[in-house]
């Protein structure tokens, strides 16, 4: 009797999880702004820095790799920036603003599922983004990837709850939407520097390599470069995204607002 009631208890949680899920990405394909900037703008940069390597074929600076090897992980990592932090914070925020979370908790469905179907729509389109670059590098521009699977599988995992965690801090802590519209920008562009989209840590010198290496965006891309070519990936960069996670992760559930 306890099992029937289970079995339909949970029947009844991936039914609505699933409506949920449906409607969300029924708006996402409606106002497709994560959608431009989660895979359509790490598109554009895989094109660019693919036309970059052909025109300028060769190692950089003694490293081994080819301008577009060493952007492949920036270009990941930029995909993931635009949806967790220029995204999912905003549209949460938006939906508190209008109300809909507290409509939501009125319902069967509690507010934490819509939450939930989010973050899973929002993981979807990071597959899709890390699909395509991957799979575009090496067919399209001839990238001599090596991707060792555990490694790679490792570094996506943290390098997405560092940044999604991060976002749903500015979720939790901004007051309107056009606050969090604010804080989201400044903060794109400020993770778009770290991550060495427009100058390499290497030629900056210190202090600046050293933030850049460890912050936000730094330490994923650092660690995805070493694993798209089989290699071990720095454990201090692995170490700063175990540290920032679960930071980000408590600020957000502990400031979070329904309403």
């Amino acid at each position: 009797m306890t099992s029937n009631k289970g079995d339909s208890k949970h029947g009844r949680f991936q039914g609505h999880f699933a409506e949920l899920l449906k409607v969300e990405g029924k708006l996402a394909f409606r106002e497709p702004t994560g959608l431009a900037m989660g895979i359509g703008f790490p598109i554009i940069l895989l094109v660019v820095f693919g036309l970059i390597g052909k025109a300028v074929p060769g190692n950089v600076a003694g490293t081994g790799l080819t301008v577009l090897d060493i952007y492949v992980p920036i270009i990941m990592v930029i995909g993931f920036i635009s949806l967790g932090i220029s995204s999912l914070p905003v549209t949460l925020v938006r939906y508190r603003e209008m109300g809909w979370l507290r409509r939501v908790s009125t319902t069967p469905t509690p507010p934490s599922r819509l939450l939930a179907a989010q973050l899973t729509l929002n993981l979807v389109f990071a597959l899709v983004t890390i699909l395509i670059v991957i799979f575009g590098s090496e067919l399209v521009f001839g990238a001599a990837l090596e991707v060792g699977i555990p490694y790679f599988v490792l570094s996506i995992v943290l390098s997405i709850a560092v940044i999604f965690s991060l976002g749903l801090v500015v979720a939790a802590l901004a007051p309107s939407q056009t606050v969090a519209s604010g804080l989201s920008g400044g903060l794109f562009f400020l993770l778009l520097l770290l991550s060495g989209l427009w100058i390499q840590p290497a030629i900056v010198g210190e202090p600046l390599a050293t933030i850049m290496y460890y912050s936000p965006s730094g330490a994923p891309v650092r660690a995805l470069l070493y694993s798209v070519f089989n290699a071990t990936p720095p454990l201090t960069a692995i170490v700063t995204m175990l540290v920032y996670a679960p930071i980000f992760t408590f600020i957000a559930i502990r400031y979070f607002r329904w309403e």
